[in-house]
């Protein structure tokens, strides 16, 4: 489903003009909106106008590598002319070119973001490698997000309609009191180490949109460690893999050939549901169920059978039907459904998925958010031996803060209508973790009108002091 690629962008929803670009080897400064794939593009609407404001004062950047670079895009967007290949020659890191070249990003660009354009930067607040800028036009603001890697080039480029977040909770029973004055349904989990810290509802199982993707990758990670396929193993798009956004990869034609590492690092870091897709037929529909058996999903029948995401998008919006026949369904009858759905041309687009009911009807993924923990604990314990999973998981932080405890994070995070859920597995220098996950389910229009504020105390959660 659509979810920010770092984390907070999942909330811009019908108002947001979005470009998302991650490198496969960055390392969500950040935040489906994703917050975002190796490199990925969406608008979904432009700011309707609003009163004339008063010029907004321009900020100046700094002279360091992240500054030179948010000042160079920003330049970029309000050129005259359009962008170029030649704008973004030896800015890219490597990682994000094996994903789109200068020319691609230019002409993203030109399409997506410029006729936002023109804009002033009036606020500015970065890390060593990371920063993000407030631009306004007359009619709305925005937030520009950049990220770099180690030899400053850019791993992260997107741009998001500003939302401001609330004052910062100072305490865990702050969290639990402003999320019961609102209105949407609360799941939540904040456990360190084996203690947990605060919980609401937190062994009720909810709709987590695309988090489900980490028994995806905790199946190919089992697979891996059979000797059934290899990180370095390349997998082959076919048109049944074919999928809607979020993501980049459903751009590509039948016969794209790409690692298995690569997809899998766009499966997590900008929720690629065509990746997802592709390796769910890689490592087979029935290995993934049973990762949900074996790292401990209370009910992993709630994953039985496992929908990839073209089958969720044609059981929701493309044959709606069909759709309410596999609710109404025994698991052989929704297999047999599945095995038809393989052959069926995907005749939607983006533009078709307006808010239903279908999560109310089980289409939808679902587990507790004891369960996301669980899952993400069984990858944690995998990183000695799968170094991969540290770009894989940490590539998209899905939080920005400019003094982070600890020095190890995981973060998956997802969105579709009516639903906001985002997790993380973190570690500190002295071994202590902390894993914090949100659900939220509700009315799709409250839920995006309060989803920044959600997702912020779900990241305040993750930054408090422990209680003495």
């Amino acid at each position: 489903m659509a979810d920010s690629l770092v984390g907070l962008s999942a909330l811009a929803s019908a108002a947001a003009v979005t470009l998302v670009l991650t490198a496969c080897g960055s390392g969500d400064e950040t935040h489906d909106g994703a917050p975002a794939d190796a490199a990925t593009a969406t608008v979904e609407g432009v700011p309707g106008e609003q009163e004339e404001a008063a010029e907004p004062e321009p900020v100046d950047f700094p002279s360091t590598a992240v500054g030179e670079a948010t000042e160079h895009t920003l330049e970029v967007l309000n050129a005259e002319e359009e962008s170029t290949a030649v704008d973004w020659e030896g800015r890219l890191s490597e990682a994000l070119l094996a994903e789109m070249d200068e020319s691609e990003l230019a002409e993203t660009i030109n399409q997506d973001l410029r006729p936002v354009a023109p804009l002033t930067a009036t606020d500015y607040l970065s890390t060593d490698t990371a920063s993000r800028t407030r631009l306004e036009n007359p009619h709305s603001e925005f937030d520009l997000h950049i990220e770099l890697d180690d030899e400053g080039l850019l791993t992260v480029l997107f741009l998001t309609l500003a939302q401001d977040q609330g004052e910062p909770a100072e305490s865990f029973d702050e969290i639990e009191q402003r999320l019961s004055e609102m209105p949407a349904e609360v799941r939540l989990l904040v456990a360190e180490d084996d203690e947990e810290l605060l919980t609401i509802d937190a062994d009720e199982p909810a709709a987590m949109a695309s988090i489900f993707k980490l028994w995806v990758l905790e199946a190919l990670v089992a697979a891996i460690d059979e000797g059934e396929t290899s990180w370095d193993d390349t997998v082959e798009l076919d048109e049944q893999h074919i999928s809607l956004p979020s993501g980049q990869l459903h751009h590509e034609d039948p016969g794209h050939e790409l690692s298995v590492y690569d997809a899998a690092h766009a499966m997590i870091s900008i929720s690629d549901n065509t990746a997802t897709d592709l390796l769910i037929d890689h490592v087979g529909r029935g290995a993934v169920e049973q990762s949900a058996h074996e790292t401990g999903h209370h009910d992993p029948e709630l994953l039985q059978p496992l929908l990839t995401t073209r089958d969720l998008f044609q059981l929701r919006w493309g044959d709606q039907e069909l759709g309410l026949e596999y609710s109404e369904s025994d698991e052989q009858r929704q297999r047999e459904i599945l095995d038809e759905l393989a052959e069926t041309p995907l005749d939607i687009s983006a533009s078709d998925l307006t808010p239903d009911d279908g999560a109310a009807r089980g289409l939808e993924w679902f587990a507790a958010a004891e369960d996301i923990a669980a899952v993400h604990e069984a990858l944690d314990a995998r990183r000695d031996e799968h170094p991969e999973l540290d770009s894989i998981l940490g590539d998209n932080p899905g939080v920005f803060t400019e003094t982070p405890w600890w020095v190890t994070l995981g973060h998956k995070d997802g969105a579709s209508p009516g639903v906001l859920a985002s997790s993380w597995r973190v570690e500190g220098a002295d071994g202590a973790s902390r894993t914090v996950v949100i659900q939220v389910s509700g009315d799709p229009e409250e839920v995006a009108a309060d989803g920044m504020e959600y997702l912020h105390l779900a990241q305040n959660a993750l930054e408090l002091e422990p209680p003495s």
